[in-house]
């Protein structure tokens, strides 16, 4: 069983900048795994709102990835998927003399039965009503009937709901909070950073409760808006990437040696204002591994190489050296 503080900064290695989703996260554990939640509800509900691409999603499947080690304690739904009222049925299965009755539901009891397992419903807000009124069930009794009356039990689940129910609010504000490492070409209105989130979360929960019902949000143990990434954040999330790049170079036997002013030009060509850190790692592979595969494979590089990875104006320089015998 983890230890509080170990649960703790395994996430914040993985989750950069969110310390109130992490302790969220952390506090719904640490009482699941004294044994004190209500025995007729999930281990914990979570509605995670915010800018996209800052680890909404990802908190959860790291979650799982600390607690089960692989993603078989993982269950994720795209509620893009469930446009219309009828969609509903691929989640539980339609009943007996309807459209589909014999396809098997996406959610079944052996899905569900492992201790702890994490259910992540992705954009919430993209799904009709009728998934909203199916899950009020589950907030509020920890269960759902499947279309053949079958019970599924999330007693022994989390549950995460995601939302971008005020993404376009969200996206003009941080349009108006320059970013250091990359300030858009047009001149934008200086707000100062930390009012900047202020302002986004004031605007995400006066956006729930326009578009959720307020017995669903009754039903919600924890509503957190996450932060938008900061300088020393993306700095942070780079360095996650580039040390993943680094080891899978090491295992074919080159080093790297990555200049500050290389990992400014990645985080200058990665960063957006409305996608977050994702971007960021498609920079990695467009700016840093393709080139340098390309290299390796033309100069026939094999190992007991290093490589300098330094900053030219908009693309990356390599010099490789061959690593001395040792002695």
């Amino acid at each position: 069983m983890l230890k509080e503080n170990e649960l703790r900064e395994q996430l914040k290695r993985e989750i950069i900048g969110q310390d109130k989703a992490i302790d969220a996260m952390v506090r719904a554990v640490m009482v699941a795994n004294l044994g004190i939640c209500d025995p007729q509800r999930p281990l914990g509900t979570f509605l995670f709102l915010g800018p996209t691409g800052t680890g909404k999603s990802q908190i959860g499947r790291s979650l799982a990835q600390i607690i089960h080690g692989n993603d078989s304690g993982l269950i994720v739904i795209n509620c893009t998927e469930f446009k219309n009222p009828h969609d509903v049925s691929k989640l539980t299965g339609a009943p007996p003399g309807y459209i589909g009755h014999d396809h098997p539901p996406f959610l079944t009891p052996e899905k569900l039965e492992k201790k702890a397992t994490i259910v992540i419903f992705e954009e919430l807000e993209k799904a009709d009503r009728a998934l909203n009124d199916l899950l009020l069930q589950v907030l509020e009794r920890g269960e759902m009937k499947t279309g053949l009356g079958t019970d599924l039990s999330f007693k022994n689940c989390f549950i995460i709901l995601t939302s971008n129910v005020c993404a376009k609010e969200v996206d003009q504000i941080s349009r108006n909070a320059l970013i250091g490492f990359n300030p858009p070409a047009e001149k934008f209105e200086d707000l100062d950073q930390d009012a900047a989130d202020e302002r986004i979360q004031s605007v995400c929960i006066g956006a729930v409760e326009d578009f959720f019902s307020p017995e669903f949000i009754n039903r919600i143990d924890e509503i957190v808006t996450f932060n938008r990434l900061k300088d020393e954040h993306l700095m942070a999330i780079l360095d996650k990437f580039l040390l993943e790049t680094r080891s899978r170079l090491a295992t074919a036997g080159i080093a790297t040696i990555i200049s500050e002013p290389a990992k400014r030009l990645l985080i200058r060509k990665g960063t957006n204002l409305r996608y977050g850190a994702r971007p960021l790692r498609r920079a990695v592979r467009e700016y840093l591994e393709y080139p340098l595969a390309t290299l390796v494979a033309e100069k026939g590089i094999s190992q007991n190489h290093v490589v300098h990875v330094e900053a030219e104006e908009t693309c990356l320089s390599f010099n490789f050296a061959k690593l001395a015998a040792a002695s």
